[in-house]
């Protein structure tokens, strides 16, 4: 078996999830359906101009939403009362703006490159069935 790609190794994933720049995936074995082990790894940043553009884009469309909201409600209170509540504002805004924005680097390919990698440490558990063209437990 040459390297490993996305496409043969997708009837192994029970179970995926991303947290950030972080994939976990739980694997499987196809044939029998019983779960092999669970493994992450790291996605990197997609590097290309048009998704850097993009993020950049999402980025400013929510801080102008999160921060208007903001300016919008300290503006009908008022007063002392305003500038508490636009302070607190400000405050949840930019971890609302942190936790909408957390994953607009990463693309399809970033998760899949980072799934191939994860499967990586569950391989050697693992075999190549040439008949099936799958990887099963033994």
């Amino acid at each position: 078996m040459n390297p490993v790609g996305y496409d043969t190794i997708v009837p192994n994933i029970a179970y995926s999830s991303v947290d950030g720049a972080v994939v976990q995936v739980t694997w499987k074995c196809p044939v029998t359906g019983r779960e092999v082990g669970q493994s992450t790894a790291t996605m990197s940043a997609d590097p290309s101009v048009t998704s850097r553009v993009q993020a950049s884009v999402k980025r400013s469309i929510a801080s102008e939403i999160i921060y208007g909201a903001a300016r919008v409600v300290a503006g009908l209170l008022g007063g002392a009362a305003g500038r508490v509540v636009s302070n607190a504002a400000y405050t949840a805004a930019a971890d609302i703006n942190t936790r909408v924005t957390a994953n607009v680097d990463y693309t399809e390919a970033s998760r899949q490159a980072a799934i191939v990698q994860a499967f990586e440490s569950v391989r050697p558990s693992l075999v190549w069935d040439d008949r099936r063209q799958q990887f099963v437990a033994p």
